[in-house]
């Protein structure tokens, strides 16, 4: 047997494990189809897309925080069972996982945000100018089939987040005005 584990650590991994469950939850419902829908817009069709670099980083954040989870409930069992083996060997390989999936995160974010907008370009859409659509964002920038759109004041107001359920009712709003 061990020594004893601080509680406070205890309190800190049974809080992470809300956290990785109610992230969890949340890819399940939606990341998932978030990410797809990002990654697939520019090929939609669609005469306004929006381009959110951080959502390329949903699945594997989800990712690290599972394998970050799953790292400290085995330190806190290695603490209790000192002398179990497997443990070690798990505790080190997540320990070398980690680095490797934070590399590999920034990696995703920078391909992202540099192979998305020639993708993006390559079927036909441009990015909005400064100060027209979806401006007040710093992240998230419009991108359209036509320049003109980006000029529109009553598709700016139906543009008022970058759910995907928003962007089909501003490309609905632009269809009927045409």
């Amino acid at each position: 047997m061990g020594k004893e584990v601080d509680s406070f650590y205890l309190y800190c991994l049974a809080g992470m494990s809300l956290v990785v469950v109610g992230l969890t939850w949340f890819m399940f419902a939606a990341g998932f189809e978030i990410t797809a829908t990002h990654f697939t817009y520019p090929t939609s069709g669609l005469a306004l897309i929006l381009f959110e670099p951080i959502v390329s980083c949903l699945a594997l954040g989800w990712v690290i925080s599972v394998i970050v989870f799953i790292f400290g409930l085995l330190k806190a069992i290695r603490e209790l069972w000192l002398d179990n083996k497997h443990i070690n060997i798990a505790i080190k390989w997540l320990g070398n996982t980690l680095p490797i999936l934070l590399i590999l995160t920034i990696s995703v974010l920078v391909m992202d945000y540099l192979l998305w907008p020639l993708w993006a370009s390559h079927n036909g859409y441009q990015p909005c100018p400064s100060f027209t659509l979806f401006f007040t964002d710093p992240v998230t920038t419009a991108w359209v089939t036509d320049i003109e759109i980006c000029h529109n004041d009553r598709v700016d107001a139906v543009l008022e987040n970058s759910l995907h359920e928003t962007v089909l009712r501003a490309n609905k709003l632009i269809e009927n005005l045409k």
